[in-house]
């Protein structure tokens, strides 16, 4: 029985040091994962509720989502500290982010790549489902963070699941 135990802990390498790609791939893998969960639910919800707003109801958890992880935030007061607080390591490098400005009354950063996009292609959504998931449900989310902070406000000027070629995450100052 000790064998297996060894297996399995020589499978985890608990104690090794993770490489930057060993990271990036166990970041997008659950983000991806969490985009399954998304798109299976939802179209869950159609097949069983077909009277229900599926979207609707993803759409409001998804911004519930949101507004608690941004509440955790601490006290917001400029764009550049709404996007220093939504940005990760992990979310930086699965989403190959790039930092564009990182003022008081602008900040951005685009995302060159979207795990949740991706998953979405591999287990089959169109276009026009891939659409929906992006830019109402998912991005739900991202408007969501900023909920909690009357300061600042979030604009996507482009999205990956619209077929643009990167998203741009805008975020402004509140005047």
């Amino acid at each position: 029985m000790s064998g297996e135990f060894e297996k399995l802990e020589a499978k985890i390498a608990l104690d090794a040091p993770i490489t930057r790609d060993e990271y990036k791939a166990a970041v997008k893998g659950a983000i991806q994962a969490r985009s399954a969960v998304t798109y299976f639910i939802w179209k869950t919800l159609k097949e069983m509720y077909p009277e229900a707003d599926a979207t609707a109801v993803l759409v409001r958890a998804y911004e519930k989502f949101g507004a608690y992880s941004g509440s955790k935030w601490g006290d917001i007061n400029n764009a550049a500290e709404a996007l220093t607080a939504q940005t990760s390591k992990g979310g930086y490098l699965a989403f190959e982010q790039e930092f564009i400005a990182c003022g008081g009354d602008y900040a951005q950063k685009d995302f060159h790549c979207c795990p949740h996009i991706e998953m979405f292609r591999e287990l089959g959504a169109t276009d026009e489902e891939i659409k929906i998931l992006c830019r109402d449900i998912l991005s739900a989310g991202d408007y969501g963070n900023m909920l909690p902070h009357d300061g600042v406000r979030l604009e996507f000027k482009k999205q990956i699941g619209m077929g643009d070629d990167h998203c741009e995450y805008c975020v402004y100052k509140c005047r």
